[in-house]
Protein backbone atom coordinates (compact mmCIF):
# COMPACT_ATOMS: atom_id res chain seq x y z
CA UNK A 1 0.00 0.00 0.00
CA UNK A 2 1.49 3.53 -0.98
CA UNK A 3 3.00 5.16 1.96
CA UNK A 4 1.93 9.09 2.35
CA UNK A 5 4.12 9.52 5.65
CA UNK A 6 6.43 12.36 3.37
CA UNK A 7 3.09 14.11 2.64
CA UNK A 8 3.51 15.65 6.26
CA UNK A 9 5.70 17.98 7.96
CA UNK A 10 4.63 16.80 11.26
CA UNK A 11 4.65 13.58 11.65
CA UNK A 12 2.96 13.62 15.09
CA UNK A 13 0.02 15.00 12.89
CA UNK A 14 0.65 12.10 10.46
CA UNK A 15 0.50 9.22 13.40
CA UNK A 16 -2.50 10.83 14.64
CA UNK A 17 -4.14 11.20 10.60
CA UNK A 18 -2.76 7.64 10.02
CA UNK A 19 -4.41 5.47 13.02
CA UNK A 20 -7.74 7.38 12.52
CA UNK A 21 -7.64 6.46 8.56
CA UNK A 22 -6.89 2.97 10.21
CA UNK A 23 -10.04 3.04 12.43
CA UNK A 24 -12.18 5.08 9.78
CA UNK A 25 -10.92 2.01 7.28
CA UNK A 26 -11.71 -1.18 9.57
CA UNK A 27 -15.50 0.71 9.75
CA UNK A 28 -16.09 1.31 6.29
CA UNK A 29 -14.13 -1.38 4.56
CA UNK A 30 -16.52 -4.27 5.15
CA UNK A 31 -19.39 -2.08 4.63
CA UNK A 32 -18.23 -1.58 1.23
CA UNK A 33 -17.31 -5.28 0.32
CA UNK A 34 -20.95 -5.95 1.31
CA UNK A 35 -22.51 -4.17 -1.13
CA UNK A 36 -20.60 -5.33 -3.89
CA UNK A 37 -18.03 -2.40 -4.45
CA UNK A 38 -17.89 -2.57 -8.33
CA UNK A 39 -19.65 0.44 -10.13
CA UNK A 40 -20.63 1.56 -6.17
CA UNK A 41 -20.53 5.34 -5.84
CA UNK A 42 -18.95 6.06 -2.69
CA UNK A 43 -18.86 9.60 -0.69
CA UNK A 44 -16.79 10.96 2.22
CA UNK A 45 -17.60 13.89 4.10
CA UNK A 46 -14.36 15.34 5.50
CA UNK A 47 -11.75 13.69 3.99
CA UNK A 48 -9.20 15.21 5.65
CA UNK A 49 -5.82 14.89 4.55
CA UNK A 50 -7.24 11.99 2.15
CA UNK A 51 -5.63 8.79 3.80
CA UNK A 52 -9.21 6.55 4.44
CA UNK A 53 -10.09 7.87 0.77
CA UNK A 54 -6.59 6.92 -0.80
CA UNK A 55 -6.77 3.38 1.42
CA UNK A 56 -10.36 2.65 -0.11
CA UNK A 57 -9.83 3.64 -3.17
CA UNK A 58 -6.52 1.49 -4.07
CA UNK A 59 -8.45 -1.46 -1.67
CA UNK A 60 -11.61 -1.10 -4.08
CA UNK A 61 -10.33 0.34 -7.28
CA UNK A 62 -13.87 -1.40 -8.97
CA UNK A 63 -15.88 1.70 -6.72
CA UNK A 64 -16.21 5.26 -7.31
CA UNK A 65 -14.72 7.42 -4.66
CA UNK A 66 -15.03 11.02 -4.16
CA UNK A 67 -14.28 13.50 -1.20
CA UNK A 68 -15.62 16.90 0.34
CA UNK A 69 -13.24 18.24 2.48
CA UNK A 70 -13.35 22.70 2.69
CA UNK A 71 -10.39 22.14 5.71
CA UNK A 72 -12.46 24.20 7.97
CA UNK A 73 -11.90 25.80 11.45
CA UNK A 74 -9.13 24.14 13.31
CA UNK A 75 -8.16 22.11 10.47
CA UNK A 76 -5.30 24.51 8.49
CA UNK A 77 -2.59 22.07 8.87
CA UNK A 78 -4.71 19.36 6.56
CA UNK A 79 -3.90 21.66 3.71
CA UNK A 80 -0.32 20.56 2.41
CA UNK A 81 -0.84 17.07 2.97
CA UNK A 82 -4.35 17.01 1.54
CA UNK A 83 -2.96 18.40 -1.74
CA UNK A 84 -0.32 16.18 -1.47
CA UNK A 85 -2.24 12.98 -1.57
CA UNK A 86 -4.77 14.11 -3.39
CA UNK A 87 -2.66 14.53 -6.78
CA UNK A 88 -0.37 11.33 -5.65
CA UNK A 89 -3.54 8.92 -5.66
CA UNK A 90 -5.56 10.82 -8.11
CA UNK A 91 -8.42 11.76 -5.29
CA UNK A 92 -11.25 13.52 -6.75
CA UNK A 93 -11.81 15.87 -4.00
CA UNK A 94 -14.27 18.68 -3.92
CA UNK A 95 -12.90 21.74 -2.15
CA UNK A 96 -16.03 23.00 -0.39
CA UNK A 97 -18.54 22.44 2.63
CA UNK A 98 -20.77 19.66 2.05
CA UNK A 99 -23.63 22.65 2.05
CA UNK A 100 -21.93 24.23 -1.10
CA UNK A 101 -21.58 20.76 -2.86
CA UNK A 102 -24.09 20.40 -5.68
CA UNK A 103 -24.82 17.73 -7.50
CA UNK A 104 -26.99 15.67 -9.54
CA UNK A 105 -25.05 12.62 -8.38
CA UNK A 106 -26.46 9.59 -6.20
CA UNK A 107 -24.47 8.00 -3.41
CA UNK A 108 -24.79 4.45 -2.68
CA UNK A 109 -22.75 5.02 0.23
CA UNK A 110 -21.73 8.07 2.44
CA UNK A 111 -19.26 8.32 5.32
CA UNK A 112 -17.99 10.78 8.03
CA UNK A 113 -15.58 9.78 10.57
CA UNK A 114 -15.20 12.02 13.03
CA UNK A 115 -16.54 14.95 11.36
CA UNK A 116 -20.03 14.96 12.50
CA UNK A 117 -19.61 16.84 15.54
CA UNK A 118 -17.89 19.52 13.55
CA UNK A 119 -21.01 20.62 11.35
CA UNK A 120 -22.89 23.90 11.86
CA UNK A 121 -25.95 21.85 11.73
CA UNK A 122 -26.17 18.06 11.96
CA UNK A 123 -30.05 18.40 11.19
CA UNK A 124 -28.93 19.67 8.09
CA UNK A 125 -26.79 17.29 7.92
CA UNK A 126 -28.90 14.03 8.14
CA UNK A 127 -31.13 15.51 5.75
CA UNK A 128 -28.90 16.69 2.99
CA UNK A 129 -26.99 13.75 2.75
CA UNK A 130 -30.27 11.66 2.97
CA UNK A 131 -31.24 13.79 -0.19
CA UNK A 132 -27.60 12.01 -1.88
CA UNK A 133 -28.03 8.89 -0.79
CA UNK A 134 -29.24 6.65 -4.41
CA UNK A 135 -32.08 4.14 -3.74
CA UNK A 136 -30.76 1.61 -1.10
CA UNK A 137 -28.35 3.73 -0.03
CA UNK A 138 -26.01 3.89 3.32
CA UNK A 139 -24.84 7.26 5.67
CA UNK A 140 -22.42 5.87 7.71
CA UNK A 141 -21.96 8.92 11.02
CA UNK A 142 -19.33 7.92 13.43
CA UNK A 143 -18.68 10.81 16.11
CA UNK A 144 -18.33 11.26 19.87
CA UNK A 145 -21.82 11.63 22.28
CA UNK A 146 -21.54 14.68 23.65
CA UNK A 147 -24.03 13.50 26.46
CA UNK A 148 -21.09 11.57 28.08
CA UNK A 149 -19.58 14.14 29.91
CA UNK A 150 -16.18 14.09 28.36
CA UNK A 151 -15.14 16.20 25.21
CA UNK A 152 -12.06 13.73 23.71
CA UNK A 153 -10.42 16.19 21.30
CA UNK A 154 -9.12 18.39 24.11
CA UNK A 155 -9.54 15.72 26.59
CA UNK A 156 -11.24 17.50 29.63
CA UNK A 157 -14.39 16.75 31.23
CA UNK A 158 -17.61 18.85 30.08
CA UNK A 159 -18.77 20.96 32.79
CA UNK A 160 -22.97 20.76 31.72
CA UNK A 161 -22.65 22.90 28.33
CA UNK A 162 -20.22 23.93 26.24
CA UNK A 163 -19.94 27.80 27.55
CA UNK A 164 -19.57 26.87 30.90
CA UNK A 165 -17.20 24.30 30.16
CA UNK A 166 -15.23 27.12 28.36
CA UNK A 167 -15.69 29.20 31.45
CA UNK A 168 -13.70 26.62 33.68
CA UNK A 169 -11.18 24.98 31.10
CA UNK A 170 -10.92 28.23 28.64
CA UNK A 171 -7.39 28.50 29.53
CA UNK A 172 -6.37 25.27 28.54
CA UNK A 173 -8.40 24.90 25.19
CA UNK A 174 -6.77 27.81 24.29
CA UNK A 175 -3.58 26.60 25.19
CA UNK A 176 -3.85 23.41 23.47
CA UNK A 177 -4.95 25.12 20.12
CA UNK A 178 -1.93 27.34 20.20
CA UNK A 179 0.35 24.43 21.01
CA UNK A 180 -1.30 21.56 18.44
CA UNK A 181 -1.85 24.68 15.48
CA UNK A 182 -5.65 24.12 15.97
CA UNK A 183 -6.81 27.63 16.00
CA UNK A 184 -10.65 27.05 15.72
CA UNK A 185 -11.14 23.74 17.09
CA UNK A 186 -13.09 24.32 20.10
CA UNK A 187 -15.21 26.57 17.88
CA UNK A 188 -16.13 24.22 15.31
CA UNK A 189 -17.45 21.69 17.83
CA UNK A 190 -21.48 21.56 18.44
CA UNK A 191 -21.64 18.98 21.12
CA UNK A 192 -24.00 17.38 19.76
CA UNK A 193 -25.32 14.46 21.60
CA UNK A 194 -27.02 11.01 20.49
CA UNK A 195 -31.04 11.00 21.79
CA UNK A 196 -31.17 14.44 20.01
CA UNK A 197 -30.28 13.40 16.81
CA UNK A 198 -32.23 10.17 17.14
CA UNK A 199 -35.03 11.84 18.26
CA UNK A 200 -34.98 14.22 15.33
CA UNK A 201 -34.51 11.19 12.43
CA UNK A 202 -37.42 9.91 14.37
CA UNK A 203 -39.47 13.14 13.58
CA UNK A 204 -38.10 13.86 10.66
CA UNK A 205 -38.82 10.28 9.31
CA UNK A 206 -35.84 9.14 8.56
CA UNK A 207 -34.52 5.73 8.81
CA UNK A 208 -31.78 5.59 11.30
CA UNK A 209 -30.41 2.94 12.88
CA UNK A 210 -27.85 2.82 15.96
CA UNK A 211 -24.83 0.44 16.40
CA UNK A 212 -24.30 0.27 19.89
CA UNK A 213 -21.79 -2.64 19.00
CA UNK A 214 -19.36 0.38 18.16
CA UNK A 215 -18.19 0.51 21.79
CA UNK A 216 -17.00 -2.82 22.00
CA UNK A 217 -14.57 -1.77 18.98
CA UNK A 218 -13.53 1.33 20.55
CA UNK A 219 -12.90 -0.29 24.06
CA UNK A 220 -10.84 -3.09 22.07
CA UNK A 221 -9.18 0.13 19.94
CA UNK A 222 -7.22 1.00 22.98
CA UNK A 223 -5.50 -2.51 23.30
CA UNK A 224 -4.55 -2.12 19.49
CA UNK A 225 -4.20 1.65 18.57
CA UNK A 226 -1.08 3.06 20.54
CA UNK A 227 -1.87 6.57 19.09
CA UNK A 228 -5.64 6.57 20.38
CA UNK A 229 -4.71 5.22 23.58
CA UNK A 230 -2.47 7.60 24.39
CA UNK A 231 -4.45 10.69 23.48
CA UNK A 232 -7.05 9.32 25.51
CA UNK A 233 -4.28 8.44 28.54
CA UNK A 234 -6.70 10.03 30.89
CA UNK A 235 -9.49 7.82 30.52
CA UNK A 236 -7.66 4.65 28.78
CA UNK A 237 -6.67 2.78 32.30
CA UNK A 238 -10.50 2.81 33.47
CA UNK A 239 -11.68 2.15 30.36
CA UNK A 240 -9.48 -0.98 29.73
CA UNK A 241 -10.26 -2.21 33.25
CA UNK A 242 -14.25 -1.81 32.31
CA UNK A 243 -13.31 -3.87 28.94
CA UNK A 244 -11.27 -6.23 30.89
CA UNK A 245 -14.09 -7.22 34.04
CA UNK A 246 -16.39 -7.36 30.69
CA UNK A 247 -18.79 -4.73 31.36
CA UNK A 248 -18.67 -3.04 28.20
CA UNK A 249 -22.04 -4.66 27.34
CA UNK A 250 -23.89 -2.72 30.16
CA UNK A 251 -23.33 0.87 27.39
CA UNK A 252 -25.94 -1.36 25.58
CA UNK A 253 -28.51 -1.56 28.21
CA UNK A 254 -31.64 0.76 27.59
CA UNK A 255 -31.39 3.87 29.41
CA UNK A 256 -27.30 3.46 29.88
CA UNK A 257 -26.77 3.42 25.61
CA UNK A 258 -27.72 7.21 24.88
CA UNK A 259 -25.22 8.11 27.18
CA UNK A 260 -22.21 6.18 25.60
CA UNK A 261 -19.08 7.88 24.82
CA UNK A 262 -19.48 7.30 20.79
CA UNK A 263 -22.24 7.25 17.92
CA UNK A 264 -22.37 4.88 15.31
CA UNK A 265 -25.00 5.56 13.07
CA UNK A 266 -26.60 4.41 9.69
CA UNK A 267 -29.00 6.40 7.91
CA UNK A 268 -30.81 4.39 4.76
CA UNK A 269 -33.07 5.27 2.35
Amino acid sequence: MMDFRDAFSDQDYFKLCDEEAAFGFAETAGIIAQRNSRGLTCLEIGSGPGLLLARLQMRFPEGRFEGIEPVGSGFAKTEAPLAIIAARANLKIHRCSYEDFHTDQKYDLIFSINVFEHVASWRYYLTRTHELLSPGGLSVILCPNYSFPWEPHFRIPIVANKALTYRVFGSVIEDYERKKDYQGLWASLNFVKKREVIGFARAAGLVLYSDESVMGRMFERLFTDPEFAHRQRSLAGIAKLFYRLGLTKALEWPGVRMFSPFIALRLSK
